[in-house]
């Protein structure tokens, strides 16, 4: 009689434990939709992030390392641009990752932020 009741136990802690964990498998299931993907570019030696926002819209991140300066990251998003959409006449605006000309000086130990920017596909690309 008590090894049933401990069965029984055990199955009423089992659910309490089961359920959490399924809402978060369904929580974070909804996150793969967005078509998020992290990309490692071999040539240049830098690691991206590109999300696309809707039809003509992205959301790119340039993760920096030590090797790669920011002019390196500025060019590389702008040829990632012109690759995602297929032509000129796209929009760039940069959300974060700029800091000021002596940065390096005022904070040396500085971990730069993502290069982060917003773009936009012209509606009619050739």
């Amino acid at each position: 009689m008590k090894i049933v009741r401990s069965f029984k136990r055990l199955v009423q802690y089992s659910y309490l434990f089961l359920l959490p964990v399924l809402l978060i498998a369904c929580v974070t299931n909804s996150t793969v939709n967005n078509q998020q993907h992290t990309e490692f570019d071999f040539d240049h030696e830098i690691q991206f992030s590109q999300t696309q926002l809707d039809e003509y819209s992205y959301r790119i991140e340039v993760v920096p390392n030590n090797k790669v300066n920011f002019g390196r990251l500025s060019a590389f998003l702008l040829r990632q641009s012109l690759l995602v959409c297929g032509g000129y006449g796209y929009q760039l605006t940069v959300l974060s990752g700029i800091k000021s000309v002596d940065h390096l000086r005022e904070s040396p130990n500085l971990i730069m932020q993502k290069l982060t920017a917003k773009l936009k596909c012209p509606i009619d690309t050739p």
